[in-house]
């Protein structure tokens, strides 16, 4: 069994941090979050609750990774999560080529985009650090 690293450890924190803001943001007050603050353009009332949902599910299930001992018992959900990492990115990059968005929306995307690829980064670094 192979002990879960330090920065595997970390990286759990962060995500579990991130996820608990976002989903706040995206499942609580959406309202004043997405179409107050950010102006987005287009009404849904739905997508954004969906998504703050999956951002609390996975902040709850890194926070529960995070109390684990071994990477055999997280190794599945780090790499769902890394995954998720990877597809929110390539959305996020369809989203800024494919959308006309207000300058402060756009902005929003941009540094969400940034967030997450550094997320993913760290991810796969992890996954490289723990399986080598």
């Amino acid at each position: 069994m192979t002990e879960i690293q330090k920065l595997t450890k970390i990286s759990l924190l962060l995500y579990a941090l991130a996820g608990f803001i976002f989903a706040f943001l995206y499942l609580v007050i959406p309202d004043i979050f997405i179409y107050g603050l950010t102006q987005w353009p287009f009404n849904d009332p739905i997508y954004f609750r969906l998504f703050g949902g999956t951002l609390l599910v996975l902040g709850l299930a890194s926070l529960l990774a995070y109390f684990k001992k071994e990477w055999e018992e997280i190794k599945l959900f780090f790499e769902l999560a890394v995954m998720w990492l990877l597809m929110v990115t390539i959305i996020n990059f369809f989203e800024l080529t494919m959308l006309s968005l207000p300058v402060i929306a756009l902005a929003n995307t941009i540094v969400d985009t940034i967030l997450v690829a550094i997320y993913l980064i760290l991810g796969i670094y992890c996954c490289i650090k723990q399986r080598g």
